[in-house]
């Protein structure tokens, strides 16, 4: 015969009742943190699996911060150049030139000329145009000062771009700076397999997203002589009509009638050769929000299999947490029948 005492029936209820309260404890966190597990040790398979899961969501996170980025800059860009080939160079300087090239409107060569100068100066103000804090089209050094500016070189006011001079002379040191400015490259990862061979980057695998102002408006000078950059084309065009007779508008020499005349054909080469440059831009630009969108439809995925794998099923987890209260209340009851002493105890 075996005999069960008060105190062994004790010990046995209180393991019981402790068990029962862990359970809903455990039940009751369920709830609150909505979520399957609480540490690696839990459950090893689905934590490996959501760890996976959250890193491959971190990176295409910074993938997309980085190509929305990336689409603001160039969407920025496409403005400007468009306000510069539409408002400024097509609008403003190309009809005043040809305005002041008739011989009918030769007594307002002075103001037209000012007319294309001030479109010269609000041409490079664009360029100098900030997204943030850095310089749209200043190239790959875009956090430094401005990069157009006039300056004066040898007693001259010239444009520079990043302290050189733009109307550089093919061979000369400048030329080669201007040329190697204008082919930077800064690539940004946005999704499309960053990849690398010999530890060299393949281009095609990320996006360059270096704008340099240099290659939209032209740099160095032509076969005449003649700059290739737009706004320095339209501050020799403005210098030739401020130099004419203020009264009549005759030219101050022919040879100024000349350079007026082909700079005028320059100029509307440069307005062409500007829109095939914002076509290609806009193309790019086009292409940054599709990959923006990918990217964005591959975030809401990964953190849907996340939250599949990490987050609870809240009705369950209610009916769960209601079953363990209710079980644990029972058991508290149930300590109440057992709490007396038995004959037996009484006599130890």
């Amino acid at each position: 015969m075996i005999r069960v005492t008060t105190n062994g029936t004790l010990r046995g209820y209180r393991t019981s009742l402790t068990r029962s309260s862990a359970t809903l404890d455990n039940a009751r966190n369920k709830v609150l943190t909505q979520s399957n597990y609480t540490s690696y040790a839990e459950d090893p398979a689905a934590a490996t699996q959501a760890f996976k899961l959250r890193r491959s969501f971190s990176r295409v996170s910074s993938q997309l911060q980085s190509t929305q980025s990336l689409n603001s800059k160039f969407s920025a860009a496409c403005d400007a150049l468009s306000s510069i080939k539409s408002d400024l160079a097509d609008g403003q300087a190309k009809i005043s030139a040809l305005a002041g090239l008739n011989d009918a409107n030769a007594s307002g060569r002075q103001p037209l000329g000012e007319v294309i100068g001030s479109a010269a100066e609000s041409i490079v103000q664009i360029l100098n145009s900030q997204y943030g804090s850095s310089f749209i089209f200043g190239g790959k050094d875009s956090l430094g000062e401005a990069p157009f500016k006039m300056e004066e070189i040898n007693g001259e006011n010239v444009l520079t771009y990043r302290g050189v001079r733009v109307d550089a002379e093919e061979g000369t040191d400048e030329y080669e700076q201007l040329k190697a400015m204008a082919g930077e490259e800064s690539y940004v990862d946005i999704g499309s397999g960053l990849t690398e061979v010999d530890g060299k980057l393949v281009s095609t695998s990320a996006f360059n997203g270096a704008l340099s102002g240099l290659n939209f408006v032209g740099y160095g000078v032509d076969d005449d002589g003649d700059p290739k950059n737009m706004a320095s084309v339209m501050n020799k065009l403005s210098e030739i009509f401020k130099r004419c007779d203020a009264d009549t508008g005759a030219w101050a020499s022919d040879q100024d009638k000349e350079d007026a005349t082909r700079l005028t054909e320059k100029l509307k080469d440069g307005i062409d050769e500007i829109t095939n440059q914002w076509t290609a831009l806009d193309g790019r630009t086009t292409y940054l929000e599709t990959s923006s969108n990918r990217l964005s439809l591959l975030s809401t995925n990964l953190n849907e299999q996340i939250l599949g794998i990490e987050q609870i099923d809240l009705a369950n987890a209610i009916t769960d947490f209601s079953w363990a209260q209710y079980c644990y209340n029972a058991a508290l009851k149930v300590g109440n029948s057992i709490l007396s002493q038995s004959l037996i105890d009484y006599m130890n």
